[in-house]
């Protein structure tokens, strides 16, 4: 019959436990981190959501992620641009938006802004939303476009 003595084997379990946890990185909070990622958002939304965050959403960036030539043709009022296909320093520029700021991002049909979205949300963004059928989707509802050049970020 084996004999174990208990206070010895639960001092043997927490040992072994401490050890397996991790541990934050200097000057990080692993608990503020997690609650971070666990608040983090990333939507689809429609034309009608888009506007309505568009007016409430304070120090957003919308961010238009068309090609030069579908830029020219009209785009949302107060835009920054970056074409997502053509852009070196896309990744780059994605990369210099606080992870803090929220992100309303739209292409032409939503599906290169959902991409953006997507990857701006693994990248730590806390608030991303993709105008889910794109600026079709929003000049189909009837919403208005304009021209000129872009907002810087």
């Amino acid at each position: 019959m084996l004999r174990i003595c208990v206070p010895s084997l639960l001092i043997a379990c927490s040992m072994m436990t401490a050890c397996y946890e991790s541990q934050p990185t200097a000057g990080t909070d692993a608990h503020s981190l997690s609650e971070e990622a666990a608040r983090a958002i990333m939507e689809d939304v429609d034309a009608a959501q888009f506007q309505q965050l568009m007016a409430e959403l304070d120090g957003a960036l919308l961010l238009d992620v068309r090609t030069p030539e579908e830029w020219a043709e009209g785009h949302l009022a107060g835009a920054a641009h970056k074409d997502y296909w053509g852009d070196d320093d896309f990744d780059v520029a994605m990369n210099s938006i606080p992870r803090d700021r929220p992100v309303l991002v739209y292409c032409a049909g939503g599906g290169r802004s959902g991409l953006t979205a997507e990857e701006l949300n693994k990248a730590g963004h806390l608030e991303v939303y993709n105008l889910e059928d794109g600026i079709t989707g929003w000049q189909d509802a009837g919403l208005p476009v304009t021209t000129g050049p872009a907002v810087d970020f």
